[in-house]
């Protein structure tokens, strides 16, 4: 059962997520080395990480270029004392860091509120822990034409939100098939009224914890 929180859409915090740190093996911390040779035939060997490895491939990738200009990009910013290795390693992680804030400010709550306010549909945001924690105006209009109970604050305060297909059950589905949808069923009930209709769920664009916005479809 989902209970949505009083306050209409407002935003509400949310309760930090103990996130468990990532295992490392002795694999990845062996150190590796490679033979880099540039444009003009210069041969750098470079001992690096794995995942410092992994990190340049990605940044010459999206960069369109060849790990061996990157390379060669850092090492004319190396100052003559300067250890390349090192000024290798510090702009992966500087490049993985604002990678992250991007995405962090992009996948915010301020965002995915927008986002839900946006919708000319009823639209909701559902947490893992079956709660409503957003809603827009819509969603509001169709509680009270529907639903008739006193003011907004008294309507979700009542609200009780189900929807017919286990949330954690919903979620796991969405996140094995990317870029998909999933239409299921609903019912609001306050105090002695209920009404029923179908819903199509997505993964919330979100990093805070999984979520699922809902649009509502049929009323």
């Amino acid at each position: 059962m989902l209970t949505a929180k009083p306050g209409g859409n407002a935003m509400s915090d949310l309760e930090p997520i103990d996130e468990p740190l990532p295992s490392i093996d002795a694999e990845e911390i062996e150190p590796r080395f490679r033979a880099v040779v540039g444009r003009g035939g210069e041969r750098r060997g470079i001992r690096l990480e794995r995942i410092y490895w992994d990190g340049l491939n990605r940044m010459s990738t999206l960069g369109k270029m060849t790990t061996a200009d990157l390379v060669h990009y850092t090492a004319s910013q190396m100052p003559e004392s300067g250890n390349l290795a090192s000024l290798l390693r510090v702009l992966s992680l500087k490049w993985a860091l604002r990678r992250l804030d991007t995405v962090e400010d992009i996948s915010s709550m301020a965002n995915l509120n927008a986002i839900i306010q946006a919708s000319p549909s009823p639209t909701i945001l559902l947490t893992q822990d079956k709660k409503v924690q957003l809603f827009n105006d819509p969603f509001l209009a169709m509680l009270r034409q529907r639903l008739p109970y006193g003011d907004a604050a008294q309507l979700t305060r009542g609200l009780r939100f189900s929807i017919d297909t286990h949330i954690e059950d919903a979620i796991a589905t969405l996140s094995m098939n990317k870029g998909k949808t999933l239409n299921t069923g609903f019912s609001v009930t306050i105090g002695s009224q209920t009404m029923k209709g179908q819903i199509n769920l997505a993964l919330a664009p979100t990093h805070e914890k999984p979520m699922l916005i809902g649009y509502i479809s049929r009323f």
